[in-house]
């Protein structure tokens, strides 16, 4: 009665082992599988991203020669048209203004590329949003940062953080005050 305990314990320890390792080659498998999505993912958005940035300088670019008389002058920003991507936008030299950036969501190519990044909506009113330092005008940094910072859904955290962060700052102003 004994060996016979012994031999099922024995066995079912057998089992649990082979369970056990199973699971976990399942589990490493699953790891490297969501860790290539996320590879894959975060190169998609980068690509998107640099695209996007594309026809951003190529419309400075012609709007920047844009004669300010030349009433028939169009935003042409098909692939054809945007033909490099320049240096002055790699060293963050570009910089876009209110009315360049409403221009350039208007077009199709763009809307496309905002939608593959999951902006929201209401494009018309991100320029106020993703200019930061409240200059008027948008730096790479700044597009960059502010686009991937407002990509997705808007969570009841994001709406309680920036609450509690205006909070702290109204408090740290009105100790300045007082002193």
């Amino acid at each position: 009665v004994v060996s016979y305990m012994l031999v099922t314990m024995g066995i079912s320890n057998v089992i649990l082992a082979v369970y056990v390792d199973i699971t976990m080659r399942a589990a490493k498998e699953s790891e490297a599988t969501t860790a290539e999505q996320h590879a894959r993912e975060s190169l998609r958005i980068a690509r998107t991203t640099r695209e996007l940035l594309k026809k951003f300088a190529s419309a400075e670019k012609i709007f920047s020669t844009y004669d300010a008389t030349d009433s028939a002058c169009t935003m042409d920003l098909t692939p054809a048209s945007t033909p490099h991507f320049t240096d002055q936008v790699l060293h963050g030299r570009l910089e876009i203004s209110k009315e360049l950036f409403l221009l350039v969501i208007q077009d199709p190519t763009v809307q496309s590329l905002m939608d593959d990044l999951d902006l929201p909506p209401d494009r018309a009113n991100l320029f106020e949003v993703i200019d930061a330092d409240g200059s008027g005008t948008l730096k790479v940094s700044e597009l960059v940062q502010g686009l991937l910072k407002v990509r997705g859904e808007l969570k009841k955290s994001d709406v309680v953080a920036t609450t509690l962060a205006i909070q702290s700052l109204q408090e740290l102003i009105l100790e300045m005050r007082d002193e």
